[in-house]
């Protein structure tokens, strides 16, 4: 019979809101027919553990379907389903119990003694299925506390469950045996982090070495798995007459060194698809297919891929499946300069296999691109057989060009699809959502190096949107973006036009302006055009009121740039006081993203790194010393992830050059010379080969990683490859065939004052008044 408090689960919640619906189908767990039995799985299932996250009414549910499990009623052979499915959710239950966790469970889950437990049960018990999680997340400490509740309950419960799922190797259906063996071993592993009594774990590695020596082949296989999952070594299974058997005592842990099951696993998967059927109904540790729990193992236990090329050859021949990819990433650990023969071998070998060549998945195009490998059949045929790969590789890889140019084709689609120039006559809405696909096919054309093309684009978007009648923060945004690309493509008189026509759309806007988040982008980007453009009031003016929307919609992700771009207006007005006050929060607010938001952290480092650098230029010497020993701090968080993003896709690498010179830029300025060259030589191979790719949008970064590089081995006492790389970021500066402010904004402006003072330290005035000439006439 089993016993629930209706009362208590309706101050619990699960994925969906309150569990007050749980009872009900625990309850027809035993009392309910086949269908309501199946429908009170599916909620466990969904609801009480969703994608592998526990919830507060988890663990109550745990011990609930514990005791049906003793319950008589479904002891029979009819309900040895039920049974196995069960056992099989709490084995999930297990696993969630046993997620690692890096404090103190028992003191974060009272933070100061805060109960948070009661706090949870009266907004519960007052708040609607829609709006409980947001009344109870508002506050993160008591967010961060349930979460630790709830993990200290469900190890709790698995201490209780453990005996109760150890009565279950016992059954009488050897699948509910096997499945009974995997909810153990979970729950006694996650009994184990909390529990104070002796652990069952030697007692039942016992038992399940018992059991093995006498079940199917089936059941063996899982029970080996559960000892593997305990710690244990079953090497005597490895001369198990079923080869599925062998497998499985070979994958336990504990025999992760040892040559004879490494060898048995590769055996396994010289034929994956003669794998998957050696057990047919399923093993309740393995999710998905058999073989690639086995390719796991190979994975993690081989480290050279030459050893794993017979197996790998094996899966290239499948015409389904993806572990292929898994492969392809242990081949090609880096974007390769050449080939070695596994490699050739490899990729030959998928390119003979032509059903792998037409998946549109984007993740597959993204694995190519993160190893520097087009995606393309007869490209890689031709790769594996070239007789020098090095030089095809430098001919013939993949380069950010070919990215941008899917993204271009993707804008160009974008647009097509919204008509062409037939939507803009038809409807209003018809008409802007053509102008928005238009900006994107403009931002394309810049990213790919044809600037006159953007123009072009946004020219077209700016024509649609005075027809109609958009919000006025899509009108800005048109007419800025249009006012950039014309910079970008030289033309500064129609830049500035464009500019003022924003500028003065802005100033006929009713105050307050309204809180809308569109708005304020557009503004925050105005600012920074009439920024670059030399109209420093306006600029103010327009960031000014960026601020305060950005104020007013409380999102700091994007309230902290803004304020940055504020202070620097401010800078730039000789408003010295006001700065360093919007600086200061600036800084303040951007750490706290950085560490608080996983999503806008690349963001928030950014703006950090370059606001930290400002302040070293902007306060006294001994402050300033301070602001750039912070900026240096945080450019070394910024570039570690940015390597990480780069070596998954190449369109990173931008912004990984760009960090390396900040950095190389402060370690010169704290006297670290040694590292300060370091950084900005890697930012100079890094800036070099985007610029051979897309020399347009990439020389001016070129020319200030040269310039960082001029300054610190200048300081370094490098005099001679110093005035080298000084005069080649001057050449390169003076190549520029229009200046524009896509080139020469206030930043660009500030690195060729810079490059200026490195040829005066250099002793060469003559280079230095080249360059100051330069910008003054420009």
């Amino acid at each position: 019979m089993l016993t629930t408090d209706d009362r208590s689960f309706a101050v619990l919640l699960h994925a969906y809101g309150k569990a007050t619906d749980t009872p009900g189908h625990l309850t027809a767990l035993l009392d309910g027919d086949e269908s309501a039995r199946r429908a009170a799985l599916d909620h466990l299932n969904s609801a009480v553990i969703h994608q592998g996250t526990p919830w507060t009414a988890t663990a109550s549910a745990a011990l609930a379907v514990g005791q049906i499990l003793r319950d008589p009623s479904i002891a029979g052979p009819d309900t040895a389903w039920l049974r196995r499915d069960l056992l099989r959710w709490l084995a999930e239950v297990g696993e969630a119990a046993a997620a690692p966790y890096p404090g103190d469970l028992a003191a974060d889950a009272a933070p100061g003694g805060r109960d948070v437990r009661s706090e949870i049960a009266r907004i519960a018990a007052a708040s609607s299925d829609e709006d409980v999680y947001d009344d109870i997340l508002e506050d993160p400490q008591r967010e961060h506390a349930m979460w630790a509740m709830i993990l200290l309950d469900c190890r709790q419960a698995a201490s209780r469950l453990a005996d109760v799922v150890e009565d279950r190797l016992a059954d009488a259906d050897p699948r509910v045996r096997a499945s009974a063996a995997c909810a153990a071993t979970r729950l006694v592993r996650a009994a184990g982090l909390v529990a104070t009594v002796p652990s069952p774990r030697p007692r039942l590695v016992v038992r399940l070495t018992q059991l093995a020596r006498t079940a199917d082949a089936a059941e063996r296989a899982a029970l080996l798995l559960a000892l593997g999952d305990l710690g244990a070594a079953p090497r005597e299974f490895l001369e198990d007459p079923h080869p599925g058997v062998r497998a499985c005592a070979a994958l336990a842990p504990a025999l992760a060194d040892d040559p004879a099951a490494v060898n048995m696993i590769m055996d396994a998967l010289q034929d994956p698809e003669a794998a998957d059927r050696w057990f047919p109904d399923g093993l309740p540790q393995i999710v998905g297919r058999f073989r690639g729990t086995l390719l796991d193992a190979a994975l993690e236990r081989v480290t050279g891929f030459t050893e794993l090329l017979p197996v790998a050859l094996a899966f290239a021949r499948l015409t389904d499946g993806f572990e292929w990819i898994l492969l392809l990433l242990k081949a090609f650990p880096e974007p390769p300069v050449e080939l070695d023969d596994a490699q050739r071998a490899y990729l030959a070998a998928l390119a003979d296999n032509e059903s792998l060549w037409s998946l549109s998945l984007g993740d597959i195009r993204r694995v190519f691109e993160r190893i520097r490998l087009p995606y393309d059949r007869q490209a890689c045929r031709a790769l594996a057989h070239a007789n020098d790969s090095r030089a095809w590789l430098r001919d013939h890889g993949v380069r950010l060009s070919a990215v941008r140019g899917e993204w271009l084709a993707t804008a160009e689609k974008i647009v097509a699809d919204h008509g062409g120039a037939e939507s803009a006559e038809s409807t209003e809405s018809d008409g802007l959502g053509l102008a928005k696909a238009l900006l994107r096919l403009a931002g394309a054309h810049a990213a790919s190096g044809h600037p006159e093309r953007a123009v072009a684009a946004a020219a077209e978007a700016v024509r649609i949107s005075l027809r109609l009648t958009p919000s006025d923060a899509h009108l800005i945004r048109a007419l800025t973006e249009y006012g950039r690309y014309l910079g970008e493509a030289g033309r500064s008189g129609d830049a500035s036009a464009a500019a003022e026509r924003a500028i003065a759309v802005h100033a006929q806007m009713s105050q307050p302006v309204p809180a809308d988040f569109d708005l304020a982008q557009a503004l925050t980007g105005l600012g920074a055009l009439a920024a670059d453009l030399g109209r420093g009031d306006n600029a103010l003016t327009v960031t000014v009121s960026a601020v305060e929307v950005h104020r007013r919609l409380d999102n700091p992700v994007y309230l902290a740039p803004a304020l940055a771009d504020l202070s620097r207006r401010l800078w730039e007005a000789g408003r010295g006081d006001d700065a360093l006050t919007a600086a200061d929060e600036a800084v303040r607010t951007l750490r706290e993203v950085a560490e608080t938001n996983r999503f806008a952290r690349a963001d928030a480092l950014k703006y950090l790194c370059e606001m930290l650098s400002d302040l070293g230029r902007w306060l006294n010497p001994v402050d300033a010393l301070t602001a750039v020993e912070e900026a240096v701090a945080a450019f070394h968080e910024y570039v570690a992830d940015l390597r990480a993003a780069a070596q998954a896709s190449l369109t990173e690498e931008p912004d990984l050059a760009d960090a390396l010179t900040g950095l190389g830029l402060c370690l010169t300025r704290l006297g670290q010379v040694e590292q300060a060259v370091d950084a900005a030589a890697e930012a100079v191979r890094t800036h070099r080969r985007l610029a051979d790719d897309l020399p347009i949008v990439f020389q001016p970064g070129l020319t200030r990683a040269l310039t960082a590089l001029a300054a610190s081995q200048h300081a370094r006492g490098q005099h001679e490859h110093a005035l080298a790389a000084a005069r080649e970021a001057a050449d390169l500066c003076m190549t520029w065939a229009r200046p524009s402010p896509g080139f020469f904004t206030v930043r660009r402006r500030q690195d060729l004052d810079l490059l200026a003072d490195v040829f005066d330290d250099l002793g060469r005035g003559e280079d230095a008044d080249r360059i100051r000439r330069h910008i003054t006439r420009v």
